[in-house]
């Protein structure tokens, strides 16, 4: 494609729109080179400046990173699939496998989880909120690194009553075997009843940048989960941070 100089869209525009169509129609993949900044200035019949800066505006939108010293690549992960209403069905999947674990699976992801921490804290005002424990009430507070094929993928932080999960497996700095939900359900003698979820998308803080490695452009979903038992009471709050390159979002919402 050459520039069209009659077109009112400035040149680097169009540049750019045609490499995002062409990375939108897998005819450059995930993790292919771009051409030459030589070969583009001649394909376009622009200036070296003008496809610089299509670059840039691409490299803003996080669908294109640099490498120093190699090049101009692709950023277009596969993207996880998160079913928002039946993942923690536990008939959905094996017994002591975990959602994301069974999602992961079920699409050909390799999955992998690194507990970075557990301690007990005075709880943040929001997540106290959520717990409906007075200001500043003591939890466990148990954060995971989780990846994708390798990659990181999300984070997340959960928190719990302390008074609830002291002295118990969630309150070791341990992986639980069958699961930190079927833990807490045995912990509380009953079943765990539903869960909520609230969601925003923004663009990440430069700490959240460097623990998911995201490059220019890429935004993050800041999700907030809420989980209750039978008696309605909330005993678990999980904040998660989401690679939003790397992840679809799904709900089933009822009509009637």
């Amino acid at each position: 494609m050459r520039v069209n100089p009659s077109d009112p869209t400035p040149a680097y525009i169009q540049i750019a729109d045609d490499l995002r169509r062409a990375i939108e129609r897998d005819e450059l993949r995930d993790g292919a080179p771009l051409p030459s900044l030589r070969q583009m200035e001649e394909e376009y019949g622009a200036s070296a400046g003008t496809v610089r800066q299509a670059l840039d505006q691409l490299r803003s939108e996080g669908i294109i990173m640099t490498r120093q010293g190699q090049g101009t690549y692709v950023r277009k992960p596969r993207r996880l699939r998160r079913e928002g209403t039946s993942r923690h069905l536990r008939s959905q999947r094996q017994p002591g496998t975990a959602p994301l674990e069974a999602e992961a699976q079920d699409q050909n992801f390799q999955r992998g989880q690194d507990l970075l921490e557990v301690t007990t804290g005075p709880a943040p005002a929001d997540i106290a909120h959520r717990l409906r424990l007075p200001p500043e009430s003591s939890v466990v507070i148990r954060r995971h690194l989780l990846t994708l094929d390798g990659e990181p993928a999300q984070t997340a932080d959960s928190y719990f009553p302390a008074e609830i999960v002291r002295g118990t497996p969630i309150a070791q700095s341990e992986k639980i075997p069958g699961g930190v939900h079927a833990e807490l359900a045995r912990i509380l003698g009953v079943t765990l009843s539903h869960a909520t979820e609230d969601l925003i998308a923004r663009m990440p803080t430069p700490t959240e940048a460097r623990t998911l490695r995201l490059p220019p452009g890429t935004p993050i979903v800041d999700l907030t989960r809420t989980i209750y038992a039978q008696d309605h009471n909330p005993v678990e709050v999980t904040r998660f941070i989401f690679d939003g390159s790397r992840h679809l979002f799904t709900y089933r919402v009822p009509m009637d």
